[in-house]
């Protein structure tokens, strides 16, 4: 596979104190590619000072995005609207994921020719209880009702080429979407692969989950299944 830019995208709704933490290691991680590259942090709704705090840092490769709708989904499907890369990775911006991670899963799509490449998240200790549960619970569900083989289909970081993205169509605005990239990958028969990483507590702020976006996942689900059934998921 022959990449000459990686588009590195990082969703960030009031992460301000985190984005100071992870850009300047992410660029550092990004620079022993073989490959230039560009991270894109996408303002989505924030209320804090992301984007100053993304300007003061003056590293070149970054830019920001803005989605002024909140929402995981509209705010990767917005960097990925301003992403030139034929290699595009997603991080999210709370420091539990390694930029070091997202770098060796770059090198090994590369390297395996593979479509799309994602975590599989170890050590969730930091999740609590419940949420460990109810993941648990969502992706064997999820490899039930779709016939999956994938682990954690919500796991970042994700690293995918763009002919994928060009064929995936990926439509969803919520949590959801990182469901919709591994259920179309799998679908189109495309190679998989999967790298176990240590997952970490959160080191600013809190978590943006709410039980109301339990249940929108499930009606996703559901919502999705009867597409898969009746032929239509890439309709």
């Amino acid at each position: 596979m022959s990449v000459k830019l990686y588009s590195i995208i990082v969703p960030a709704h009031n992460e301000s104190e985190n984005l100071v933490i992870l850009l300047p290691r992410l660029d550092a991680a990004l620079q022993k590619l073989s490959h230039d590259y560009e991270i894109i942090v996408v303002n989505n709704a924030s209320t804090d000072t992301t984007e100053e705090a993304v300007r003061n840092l003056s590293l070149s490769r970054v830019r920001v995005a803005r989605e002024p709708t909140l929402g995981y989904g509209r705010a990767v499907l917005a960097g990925l609207s301003e992403a030139e890369g034929d290699m595009i990775g997603i991080i999210r911006a709370d420091n539990q994921e390694k930029p070091d991670d997202l770098r060796a899963m770059c090198d090994a799509a590369e390297r395996e020719g593979v479509a799309l490449y994602k975590a599989v998240r170890k050590n969730r200790i930091s999740d609590g209880l419940q949420r460990i549960i109810i993941s648990f619970v969502y992706n064997m569900l999820f490899r039930f009702m779709f016939g999956l083989s994938s682990r954690d289909l919500n796991a970042t970081p994700k690293v995918f080429t763009r002919s994928f993205l060009e064929s995936a169509r990926l439509e969803s605005k919520d949590w959801f979407i990182d469901a919709e990239m591994v259920i179309k990958a799998e679908y189109m028969g495309l190679p998989v692969r999967e790298m176990e990483i240590e997952y970490l507590p959160r080191l600013k702020g809190h978590s943006t989950v709410r039980m109301r976006h339990i249940f929108e996942f499930l009606s996703n689900m559901l919502s999705w299944y009867k597409r898969a059934r009746h032929g239509r998921l890439l309709a």
